[in-house]
């Protein structure tokens, strides 16, 4: 067994086994044990690669140099209660019929399975995009980001040819959804301002970002598409929508329209797919490979494994189309899974899942940004702010939910 917290027997059989450490996986450790505070009995184990939680949602501030990496990372040994078992190795796949979880440290039983595995980057198959692209997928993916374009700045501040140093000094983001946004956002705001330090002008570094549909923050209302927009022009950051990549190649990205847009770093950021491990696994495939499951959120035909977080693939019967992979829909599935894991302990009927949307809000730059919460459109200080209060709330909501008591929600 590699490192592990809590260890337990591998290869017994822990009645609740909830594979992925993520915003879904963590979330229904957390709730499930104050549930079962009162009911000793039923084993939990908490199975991830890593020994620490990551706020995904602050990302693309470590890959724009405005936050350390480990400053998004969570030790777990600070968040669960002593009866959780957590075991820290690699999940490789799944013995259905034997009702065990493939890992590293062997095999583990389960009575029950949560698998809140998250997703990966989707590169949709575009030529060389896998292999010439950075992604902003944890906080190691951010590090590498940051640290390539620092390593860019320094090159350019070297090169004697203006075109080569203008083409190492611009940064090219691949994909406008909320990532893409925030992280074209943080790197036009701190460049000019680090451009010294390499010995460039400040008005050298330039921020691309690229988006295959029509407008940035698909989805989102007009307004608030008008403003983020306006805020990444005030930024300097050249916008390119209706820009579909055909391949990444050595120059640069090659847009369909023929265009090549070059750079001297790039990062993807145009959405994610289920883990490569589900691919095959014999769990009904959805949507970019996400798990389908029913309405209690369990996978079809598989009412033992519950299926939470990006893995999962929920209809929203209001609008008809797959939830999106977002923090929020992740917790509130993570609570769904935990109030029907503890109902059937208690032989009581189960929830169906129901989301409610609180909102969008995403930060440009680090002092601005753009929110729709309960049908306001707002934009600037204000929401950035409230960007901040999320993330300081789900922070202070995590490290202190061993104290949190069902019967007083």
């Amino acid at each position: 067994m590699e490192k592990a917290v809590n260890t337990p027997t591998v290869g017994s059989s822990s009645q609740i086994v909830i594979a992925g450490a993520g915003y879904a996986g963590l979330h229904v450790a957390l709730r499930l044990t104050a549930r079962l505070r009162n009911n000793p009995e039923p084993e939990l184990t908490l199975v991830d690669r890593h020994d620490y939680h990551q706020a995904i949602t602050e990302l693309p501030r470590v890959a724009g140099g405005t936050r350390a990496a480990d400053a998004v990372r969570i030790p777990l040994q600070d968040l669960l209660a002593t009866r959780v078992r957590f075991v820290q190795t690699e999940i490789n796949g799944f013995d259905l019929p034997g009702r065990r979880l493939l890992t590293g440290a062997g095999p583990i039983g389960w009575v029950r399975l949560v698998l809140a595995l998250g997703s990966r980057p989707n590169d949709f198959a575009i030529p060389g995009l896998a292999e010439r692209a950075l992604s902003v997928y944890s906080a190691s993916d951010a590090e590498q980001v940051w640290a390539a374009v620092s390593t860019a700045l320094a090159a350019a501040a070297v090169a004697t040819d203006p075109g080569r140093q203008r083409r190492l000094a611009t940064i090219v983001v691949g994909g406008g959804g909320a990532t893409g946004v925030e992280l074209a956002g943080e790197l036009a705001e701190i460049l000019p301002k680090v451009a010294g330090r390499h010995g460039l002008a400040p008005d050298r570094p330039a921020v691309w970002l690229v988006e295959a549909g029509p407008t940035l923050l698909a989805g989102s209302s007009p307004q608030l598409i008008d403003k983020a927009t306006r805020i990444l022009s005030d930024l300097g950051v050249q916008v390119r929508t209706n820009a579909a990549i055909a391949a990444a190649t050595e120059e640069g990205f090659r847009l369909t329209d023929g265009q090549l847009v070059q750079g001297g770093v790039f990062v993807w950021a145009g959405g994610v797919k289920a883990p490569e491990l589900v691919a095959g696994s014999g769990l009904p495939a959805g949507h970019n490979g996400r798990v389908k499951v029913d309405r209690y959120l369990r996978v079809l035909d598989r009412p033992e494994i519950y299926v939470a977080g990006d893995l999962a693939s929920v209809t929203d019967p209001r609008t008809g189309h797959v939830l999106p992979p977002l923090a929020q829909v992740a917790l509130e599935e993570g609570e769904t899974v935990a109030r029907n894991l503890d109902a059937e302990l208690r032989d009581k009927p189960l929830e169906a899942f129901t989301f409610h949307d609180k909102g969008f809000v995403v930060s440009v730059g680090t002092r601005r940004g753009v929110a729709d919460v309960a049908g306001i459109t707002s934009g600037g200080r204000l929401a950035h702010l409230l960007k901040d209060a999320i993330e300081w709330e789900y922070r202070q909501s995590v490290t202190h939910l061993r104290g949190w008591d069902p019967v007083a929600m």
